[in-house]
């Protein structure tokens, strides 16, 4: 999701291929801070960065509909990005900030913040750019007293290696744990809506989708953008804190593999489609048709280790640190099916 949520990366780079993302749980520690009255009593002023991640778009969406009307001030790279409907509530405000430059990040005023750790595409070192894109954000929470700090987090995040580009969100984990009094990390696992894609192919005359889901009756958690996106705006407005660092999963009501993502597609759209599926050696040329080469082994690795004999295929339970989310991967994409 690095939390990522990368789909945006296959819509803008490789349209007709898929992916998707982000944990597990990490070890609950009780930090010295406590939860101070004022925040538990005084209403909530919510950043949101960056808020160009459909996961922050999404989120946003949850918190302006929400009957406590918290304040949002959404941090974007180019405010022109702002969602138009947002802009009409009076509670909501677009500031320019990037995360990759500490002087443009200002929180003064906030109470909460809501960071999305993205990924880099532009030959930058993941670890380099998450380590510095960490500190500015840290930095910027400190010198504004913020008092919670919601991550976006993703599956895998709590190894230190053999996960690819999710280091991304290892080290963003570990520099903010302990950065504000209260530190949530939400980790869901990978987005119905990162096969949106596959949708597309309908538009061919003979439909092929491609899965990296392997073998044929191999099953994963996907999640829902919208249970994601509910669950984060509950964590940023909840009146009583967990113990900090407190670490939880979002995961959807059920495991799906490659054959229903094919019954899926074929169901939204009426048609017939071939399934392929992506075996491990041909992942490494599949994610240089998506990514910059620079970062197609670290793509490679970071799908690797979610499968069967992967290093998180065991965090892929519903136990206590888990919600269960309502949203179907047929429910999901069919909202984003056009014909």
């Amino acid at each position: 999701m690095v939390r990522l949520c990368l789909s945006e990366v296959h819509k803008a780079v490789f349209p007709r291929r898929s992916f998707g993302l982000s944990d597990s749980q990490g070890p609950p520690v009780v930090t010295q801070f406590t939860t101070p009255p004022t925040l538990r009593s005084m209403s909530r002023h919510i950043t949101v960065i960056p808020a160009s991640t459909k996961a922050g778009r999404e989120t946003i969406r949850v918190l302006l509909e929400s009957e406590s009307k918290p304040t949002i001030r959404a941090v974007y790279r180019d405010t022109s990005k702002a969602t138009p409907e947002f802009l009409k509530h009076s509670n909501f405000e677009a500031v320019k900030g990037d995360i990759g430059d500490g002087d443009s990040l200002d929180f003064t005023g906030s109470n909460t913040v809501f960071y999305i750790p993205p990924p880099t595409y532009d030959g930058t070192d993941t670890g380099d750019w998450a380590t510095r894109a960490g500190t500015n954000v840290k930095k910027a929470l400190q010198k504004a007293n913020i008092q919670r700090l919601l991550i976006l987090s993703a599956i895998g995040a709590h190894n230190s290696s053999g996960i690819g580009v999710l280091r991304v969100n290892y080290i963003s984990d570990e520099l903010l744990k302990d950065s504000v009094p209260e530190v949530s990390v939400v980790r869901p696992t990978y987005f119905h809506e990162d096969w949106a894609h596959l949708l597309d192919a309908a538009k061919e005359e003979n439909p092929t989708i491609y899965s990296w889901i392997t073998p044929i009756d191999y099953k994963i958690p996907l999640v829902g953008l919208k249970d994601v996106a509910e669950n984060c705006a509950d964590a940023l407005l909840a009146e009583t804190a967990k113990p900090s660092p407190h670490y939880f999963n979002v995961f959807g009501p059920r495991a799906y593999g490659s054959l229903d993502l094919k019954e899926a597609v074929e169901e939204i759209t009426g048609k017939k489609y071939e399934l392929k599926l992506v075996e491990k050696d041909q992942l490494l040329d599949y994610w240089k048709q998506i990514v910059p080469e620079y970062y197609a082994e670290e793509f490679k690795e970071m799908t690797t280790c979610g499968l069967a004999d992967g290093i998180i295929a065991k965090n892929f339970v519903y136990d206590e640190n888990t919600i269960r989310g309502k949203v179907e991967l047929v429910d999901a994409l069919r909202s984003l099916y056009k014909k």
